[in-house]
């Protein structure tokens, strides 16, 4: 088998080639806007959400409604999937108190939003 051929930088060489060319000593830097990382970093975070479904919407805007205005302010409902919705809770003393009214929430939800077919909650801690 055949060693590769180790490439060496000639400078005489690459002199040469410049003048005969007509390339420059240096690339010339682009123009670009110098931007703070956070402006960068919103623009990019914003192309990443998922649009949000229809039936999240309709949740969320009856949420106060169906649980209660003190609940409403410690939860807040995420996407339905298989028949689940995915509640997301922003304290962990709150969980318990949301498992305890599981069975009438999804009674009130089925009766209002039938077409959702939700037949289970899962509470999850919001990060």
């Amino acid at each position: 088998m055949e060693q590769p051929r180790r490439l060496k930088y000639r400078r005489a060489r690459h002199e040469l080639d410049r003048t005969r060319h007509g390339l420059e000593a240096r690339r010339p830097t682009p123009e670009r806007e110098v931007r703070c990382i956070d402006s960068i970093l919103g623009e990019v975070m914003e192309g990443l959400r998922v649009p949000e479904r229809e039936e999240t919407k309709l949740l969320r805007g009856a949420w106060p409604e169906l649980v209660g205005a003190q609940i409403a302010a410690h939860s807040r409902p995420g996407r339905v999937e298989n028949g689940a919705l995915r509640v997301f809770v922003n304290h962990p003393g709150w969980m318990p108190e949301l498992r305890r009214i599981d069975r009438v929430l999804i009674s009130r939800i089925r009766e209002r939003y039938p077409a959702l077919r939700i037949r289970r909650i899962w509470f999850e801690l919001e990060t």
